[in-house]
């Protein structure tokens, strides 16, 4: 975990996102995507997708086997979802030791 996903965690019930990307010098919503990020797939406050749950499955050595790339496309075309968001939310679970 980054320090701005640490920062989030720490600070998340006493500051709000915009005080956060005010503190941190972001002009832009940075960590609304991050709070979201970190809800969806650290704290698993929000639910799973199909195509989630396939990936966990699967696990890192299977996705590797394959490819991460054709992974990705193969899943995003069975799900009716764009390849590029399989693929963010792939890195965003190994990042956070969903997928192993």
């Amino acid at each position: 975990m980054n320090e701005l996903e640490v920062f989030y965690l720490q600070n998340r019930e006493t500051m709000t996102n915009a005080e956060m990307d005010t503190h941190w010098g972001y002009d832009k919503k940075r960590f609304e995507k991050i709070g979201y990020n970190v809800r969806k797939f650290y704290l698993q406050e929000k639910g799973l997708q199909g195509y989630h749950k396939d990936l966990i499955k699967m696990g890192v050595d299977k996705i590797d086997e394959v490819g991460v790339r054709e992974t990705c496309r193969q899943l995003a075309e069975k799900y009716s979802v764009a390849p590029k968001t399989v693929k963010g939310d792939y890195g965003h679970m190994k990042r956070y030791g969903i997928i192993k």
